[in-house]
């Protein structure tokens, strides 16, 4: 299931970003339309001249040499920056770079154990293991945790703690 649900993000991924892989190939409309989805994604990051400055960019790409040419995505963004034409694309360095900036590997695992070290070193070993594992499994899924109604969880806490304290 994991497995599926990688393939489908990084088919995703790679759709977003297609239209770089393929600029000769496509027409200025198709290149036009395919960066405004992109833009369109990434509103913040990519203003309102991305889709010209990839139509410029494909016409540049277009009239170098064979042997000059990029063939993949971080060589678009050597050459760019080799020949200080960042100021002439700013919003393609932008969008090259978020492409080569996305994580190219999910490791959960890793990801876990990293966020054990983190709770670990924080609260140092003066803690219990059930109580460690507790914090690193809401570390790891702070996703879940963030949605939380911390009131309730509050009130619920306090209720039993008012228990004990009547008990003992």
């Amino acid at each position: 299931m994991d497995a599926q649900k990688r393939k489908i993000a990084y088919e995703q991924l790679f759709e977003k970003y297609s239209f770089f892989f393929q600029l000769e190939k496509l027409s200025s409309i198709e290149i036009r339309e395919q960066a405004k989805r992109l833009q369109d994604i990434y509103v913040e990051d990519l203003g309102s001249s991305f889709p010209n400055e990839c139509v410029h960019f494909k016409s540049h790409m277009k009239n170098l040499e064979v042997d000059e040419k990029p063939k993949n995505i971080q060589q678009m963004l050597v050459f760019i920056k080799n020949n200080d034409f960042s100021e002439m694309y700013p919003y393609v360095v932008i969008a090259l770079r978020m492409f080569l900036c996305t994580p190219c590997s999910n490791c959960s695992t890793e990801r876990s154990f990293s966020a054990l070290k983190r709770v670990k070193s924080y609260l140092r070993s003066n803690i219990k293991d059930e109580k460690l594992n507790a914090l690193a499994i809401l570390n790891i899924e702070n996703d879940i945790t963030k949605k939380l109604n911390y009131n309730n969880v509050i009130n619920i806490f306090a209720a039993k703690q008012a228990r004990k304290k009547m008990l003992d």
